[in-house]
């Protein structure tokens, strides 16, 4: 088992998987096509989701290319934590499996929080 525990392949395709559905929802921001009309329905100004928006896309990238690993997972985590309580609130009909998916890439995460990135990253190389 302690030769998976530092398999720095392993950890690169773990955390491309985990921050994949981040960063490719970001490219909506590169589209033009951030939902803010959806957004503004549930209170959230324009701006804030342009910012959430760019978190998704630049936060995923980091994550993806190990750069700021850390620092880029804990954005993420606030991103989610909102996006769960604010638009998939588990006390709404319909929303509860939602909620504990958001719940749980936080988990993930938290994970990438307490082992970093890899030797394969940006990070990984500096040290």
């Amino acid at each position: 088992m302690s030769a998976l525990k530092n398999n720095g392949l392993l950890m690169l395709i773990g955390r491309v998987l985990l921050v994949l559905i981040y960063f490719m929802g970001g490219f909506a921001l590169l589209k033009g096509s951030v939902p803010v009309e959806y957004a503004a329905s549930k209170g959230v100004p324009a701006i804030l989701v342009w910012i959430g928006f760019a978190i998704k896309l630049f936060g995923g990238l980091a994550v993806i290319i190990g750069f700021q690993t850390r620092l880029a997972a804990l954005g993420l985590i606030a991103f989610t934590l909102g996006t769960a309580f604010l638009f998939h609130p588990f006390w709404v009909e319909g929303e509860w499996n939602t909620f504990w998916k958001e719940i749980s890439m936080i988990g993930g995460l938290v994970l990438l929080l307490a082992v970093g990135p890899g030797p394969l990253s940006i990070d990984g190389r500096k040290r």
